[in-house]
């Protein structure tokens, strides 16, 4: 699987920077973050692409993936990681409050996830930093859907 930032080779890409950030930097580099409908449109588009891509190389694609599982629930900071893929999207659904944003980012900048303690604060807090992925395409990685709140 090839990198979206190798798409766009003129982009001196910071893999260490938070996603958003980095995001925004191609989107202007590109004139992505104008106003008219076309920009944004692309903007929309691009930033799905970006994020699902990205998500993929850090926790894969593969949502039968027990291995892939374990490693999302020890990432959110589980204390008992459980055994099966059910038991993990269980421990994970309705009960752990994490920016999906976010969780990209902990494993490009290395700093832990924040974990919400409701569902509410999560939905407060992604609204305040618009760190927001559209729904559609987080349905589309079994992952995702685990992690999934209503704005």
């Amino acid at each position: 699987m090839s990198s979206y930032w190798s798409l766009f080779p003129d982009f001196d890409h910071n893999e260490h920077a938070p996603l958003q950030e980095e995001f925004a930097r191609l989107a202007e580099q590109n004139n992505w973050d104008g106003d008219d409908d076309r920009s944004k449109a692309i903007r929309r588009i691009q930033w799905g692409r970006c994020f699902r891509l990205e998500f993929n190389k850090h926790y894969g694609e593969d949502a039968s993936s027990l291995a892939g599982w374990q490693a999302l629930c020890k990432e959110v900071r589980l204390q008992n990681i459980p055994e099966s893929v059910e038991e993990c999207k269980r421990a994970l659904k309705g009960r752990v409050w994490v920016n999906i944003v976010d969780l990209v980012d902990c494993r490009r900048t290395g700093q832990k996830v924040k974990r919400h303690k409701t569902e509410e604060a999560l939905r407060r807090y992604t609204k305040s930093t618009e760190k927001i992925f559209p729904k559609r395409e987080a349905k589309e990685n079994g992952f995702l859907t685990a992690l999934l709140i209503t704005l």
